[in-house]
């Protein structure tokens, strides 16, 4: 799978934090005032840059529901992203303005071994949790991304072990996805411009939608925005993701 993201001026990987966001359960499309909605519609993002991940490898994460802490939203980071199944061209256009990334769908089959990956959906059997806690970083409404939980800074959660492999291989998610591209301000700076019309605070966008059983190349151009960001590092131009079965 390969995603395209296009900016107004050279891309600037220290004040700006890029944001894949995709919904794999089918709950709709991820915002980037995603904090106050509890993070619905995200399944997974990826970020770089702004104090995440890196030009050689940006960093994913894996949201869900658990149910064992009244139902709210965990977020954790997939450390075993494969690098040998990745690539990111920083300056794919050759003019500093679009970078690519390339993935396999199968590093989002739900890597962290999660029960319910999806809200609503059937347990998948697990084995006991590590002692080992991980801890997802915390931040203030306005100010996150992708690796914030809700509300305020979350209790150290348990990383969980690894499904069996017969259960792992089985995905959880649905085989139509939807993205959504965004822009915030490094270091869990607040959103700074995402594909709709709403820019930072957009609800609207009807997101980028792949049915990833058929070759696709779906494209958004963006319209001229609400407001245009006064970083145009920051300011997106336009996403494409494209699905090759």
């Amino acid at each position: 799978m390969q995603v395209k993201f296009g900016v107004n001026a050279p891309l600037d990987f220290n004040d700006v934090t890029y944001v894949i966001a995709i919904d794999m359960c089918g709950t709709g499309v991820p915002y980037p005032q995603a904090l106050y909605t509890g993070y619905n519609s995200y399944t997974f993002a990826f970020l770089v840059g702004g104090g995440f991940g890196s030009t050689a490898l940006p960093l994913l994460y894996q949201y869900y529901v658990n149910p064992n802490s009244s139902g709210s939203l965990t977020v954790l980071a997939v450390n075993n992203l494969n690098p040998s199944t990745t690539a990111f061209n920083p300056n794919y256009n050759g003019q500093n303005s679009e970078f690519e990334f390339t993935f396999v769908r199968s590093d989002l089959n739900n890597p962290l071994g999660i029960a319910l990956p999806c809200p609503g959906s059937t347990p998948l059997p697990t084995l006991s949790p590590t002692a080992t806690p991980t801890v997802s970083a915390g931040a203030t409404p306005s100010a996150s991304p992708a690796p914030t939980a809700v509300g305020a800074t979350p209790s150290p959660s348990p990383t969980p072990s690894p499904l069996p492999s017969s259960v792992a291989t089985a995905s959880p998610y649905l085989s139509t996805w939807t993205f959504n591209l965004m822009t915030f301000a490094a270091n869990h700076g607040p959103a700074l411009d995402s594909l709709g019309y709403g820019g930072p605070t957009d609800n609207t966008f009807g997101g980028i939608v792949v049915d990833t059983t058929t070759t696709a190349a779906v494209t958004s151009y963006r319209n001229t925005p609400q407001a245009i960001p006064q970083l145009q590092a920051a300011y997106i131009t336009y996403g494409e993701v494209d699905n090759y079965p």
